[in-house]
């Protein structure tokens, strides 16, 4: 009745989320914290250091534009290459032959000085005719016209003459403005103009002063009516670089690029570099930039790691492996990108992004990503195109290839991540037109390039890691998988019940896996090897026991437990010695946690002496206790196998009580406290083993028998016949 009620409780706490618990939830310490930020600092040292050196290093001149060289260097072999320097000069030679574009001459312009004129010679009419001013006045308010700036003699002459004179002289006046202005005037051609005017004055007309008045006023309303038009010359001179094809130059071996004593051009400066012979200074400016932007990205990973990735704290082989990660990258980027922009497209950035990925962190390796592209196009010479196109595929090959447990996944994933660059590519061209068709078909094969040899070196980053880091990886998994494995053939061969019994805990663990968004693959391994340390002593274990008789009626309780009890050390010693992955130990070590061995506990109780000798810690496992999803599965998948096995359940409702049984015994006795499981994570469990155990224990059709005189009724076993099952005591199998 105690048992229905912690059901029903269980039940319905189903729906609520306990917060999971991980391995290390206990904190960081001081130490971890020390190590992360000496390794984050020397990442980024040597970071800095990678961008700031040219790679390759060798024996190169370090000469910039202007200085002079202080030796003869020649050239190492023969080659021929388009001067971007030299073909940018030609272009821009024959730009600046193209002279300026000037639009025709406004005639607003003219409109609009002959009012002004006309405005002034209204304004001197009403100055000569001001009966109240005296000379010195009228002299003073004609000099005070500001668009004229006449002399004091000039203003007195104007004001002094006849009416007469004063008409013919304003007419003279407007008649060589118009004529002026009716011309086309320039702004660099105005101070020519200006001292033309006096020959478009009548001379024959007017007096030697007059002419002069006249010349003053005209040149001082003169404006210029006619102006550029730049988009018309820009136009014109970008058709003439445009013509201008590029310029090729050829070096043969041995021929002097530089003579000694010589001042340095850019072109020769752009042959050095062609040549790898010229090493950049490193200068104070370009430290600090990229040191500055090294370190606001380390300390995003920092923050983000701290508060989403625990482990990259508290285990050293996280950090080192990320930034030896990072800094593989960085060294190949240096060696690729600058001044290869063809080879820019073949960068494998997808394998670092899948590497990280699958063996850290699917969001870690997205903030590599977005650091290593945008060095990438910084290194392009800030080219966006470039970053969009290898963050863009490297994103998509991480998301078809994660949780691949198949090698052809990573092939679909690298087919995934050209299509998505040759699209980004062709939108880029059609949007810019920057491309002609044939650097078009370039840059897609360079996208197949890419492809093969992003999924060729993310596998064997995957490989590496295997070896160094003692990472699973999917190269790893795959060969555990094979049955032709050694350890799984000595499993196979000695231990035939318990091999068969881990194929159908592989089962049940997969599918709940599955169900909770655990690695299903992993499981599966996993459960292939969790038993393995029986092949040690299989004759011990029921699923292997044949012909009826159970050796442990001749062992003491406290024996027989202890003989259950190690085969979890002798898996683990098996495991080493076949240098299985620690991931793969950890279902060895952690499938019993630290429960029970009940049934002999319960044995040796009833035959001791004195119960209060018997100490219940000599007959548990000495654990750990699962640590993961995926271990925590197959504790339970393990033990609900055994149970279901032992009791051969005949309906849904029996196997419902035996899965519910064990959740509800595990969450008791404390083996999920460590797991990073949830209820709703159980319910979800519960369910999946509830579903495959209902497919294996399905009610059967009962048959009629065969007449006895059949000859093969007599000579073959039925298809539903089991192992004879010993009758005596059968010492349990503790999940």
């Amino acid at each position: 009745m105690s048992r229905n009620i912690h059901l029903e409780r269980l039940d319905a706490l189903l729906g609520a989320r306990r917060p999971p618990r991980l391995p290390g939830e206990e904190g960081i310490s001081g130490s971890d914290i020390v190590r992360v930020i000496v390794l984050s600092l020397l990442f980024l040292v040597l970071a800095t250091t990678l961008l700031v050196l040219d790679i390759p290093l060798g024996e190169r001149v370090t000469l910039e534009a202007g200085e002079v060289s202080p030796l003869d260097i020649r050239a190492p072999r023969s080659l021929r290459y388009e001067s971007e320097v030299l073909t940018r000069q030609a272009r821009e030679k024959a730009a600046q032959q193209v002279e300026e574009v000037y639009d025709p001459p406004r005639p607003q312009v003219a409109r609009q000085q002959i009012t002004r004129l006309q405005e002034i010679i209204r304004f001197i009419d009403t100055v000569r005719a001001n009966p109240y001013a005296d000379l010195a006045q009228k002299t003073r308010e004609i000099q005070a016209i500001t668009d004229l700036n006449l002399t004091e003699e000039h203003a007195r002459l104007l004001a002094l003459l006849p009416q007469e004179r004063w008409e013919l002289v304003a007419a003279e006046t407007m008649a060589t403005l118009r004529l002026a202005m009716g011309r086309e005037i320039r702004e660099s051609d105005l101070p020519i103009v200006r001292a033309n005017v006096p020959l478009l004055v009548d001379q024959t007309r007017l007096t030697e002063q007059e002419a002069a008045v006249v010349t003053r006023i005209v040149q001082a309303l003169l404006r210029p009516n006619t102006f550029p038009n730049p988009q018309k010359t820009e136009r014109l001179r970008q058709e003439a670089r445009e013509s201008v094809p590029p310029v090729i130059v050829e070096y043969e071996a041995g021929e002097i690029i530089v003579r000694s004593g010589e001042v340095v051009t850019e072109a020769q400066v752009e042959a050095l570099e062609k040549f790898g012979l010229r090493q950049r200074r490193i200068t104070l400016r370009q430290v600090i930039g990229y040191g500055l932007f090294i370190a606001l990205f380390v300390l995003m990973f920092l923050l983000y790691t701290y508060r989403r990735y625990m482990p990259f704290w508290q285990h050293a082989r996280e950090p080192l492996l990320f930034y030896v990660l990072l800094l593989g990258g960085l060294a190949l980027a240096k060696a690729m990108v600058p001044g290869h922009s063809l080879l820019s497209y073949v960068y494998p950035l997808g394998a670092l992004t899948v590497t990280i990925g699958i063996l850290q962190q699917r969001e870690l390796s997205l903030l590599a990503t977005l650091f290593t592209a945008v060095v990438l196009g910084h290194l392009a010479g800030n080219a966006l195109a470039l970053t969009l196109y290898l963050s863009v595929g490297a994103v998509v090959m991480l998301l078809i290839s994660e949780q691949a447990e198949r090698l052809a996944t990573y092939i679909w994933a690298g087919l995934g991540m050209v299509a998505a660059q040759s699209t980004l590519i062709f939108g880029f061209q059609t949007l810019n037109g920057t491309f002609t068709p044939n650097e078009y078909l370039l840059i897609t094969l360079a996208t197949v390039v890419n492809g093969v040899l992003s999924v060729s070196l993310a596998l064997t980053n995957f490989y590496l890691a295997g070896l160094v880091t003692d990472k699973v990886t999917i190269i790893q998994l795959l060969d555990l998988s094979r049955p032709t494995h050694p350890l799984m053939q000595e499993l196979i061969t000695k231990a035939p019940g318990t091999y068969h019994h881990s194929l159908v805990v592989s089962n049940l663990a997969e599918r709940a896996a599955a169900a909770v968004g655990a690695d299903t693959f992993l499981t599966r391994v996993g459960a292939y090897y969790h038993d393995v340390g029986k092949v040690k002593r299989p004759h011990y274990f029921t699923e292997n026991v044949q012909g009826g008789i159970n050796p442990h009626n001749q062992l003491d309780p406290h024996t027989s437990a202890q003989i259950i009890i190690g085969h979890v050390a002798d898996g683990l010693d098996l495991a080493r010695k076949y240098r299985l992955p620690r991931r793969i130990r950890d279902f060895i070590a952690e499938h019993h946690g630290t429960t029970l061995v009940a049934f002999f506990y319960r044995k040796a109780l009833e035959h001791a002496t004195d119960p209060d000798a018997v100490r219940e810690r000599d007959f548990r496992y000495p654990g750990p206790k699962p640590r993961s999803k995926e271990t925590a599965i197959l504790m339970l998948a393990d033990a609900v196998e055994a149970i279901a096995r032992a009791r051969q359940p005949k309906d849904r409702q029996e196997i419902e009580a035996i899965v519910r049984q064990v959740i509800w015994e595990r969450l008791e006795d404390g083996q999920l406290d460590d797991a990073p499981l949830t209820l709703r994570d159980l319910s979800r469990i519960r369910q999946a083993l509830v579903e495959m155990l209902a497919g294996i224990y399905h009610t059967r059709v009962a048959y009629p028998e065969a007449p006895a005189s059949s000859p093969e009724s007599a000579s073959t076993p039925s298809a539903s016949s089991e192992p004879t099952v010993p009758s005596s005591p059968r010492p349990e199998k503790v999940p």
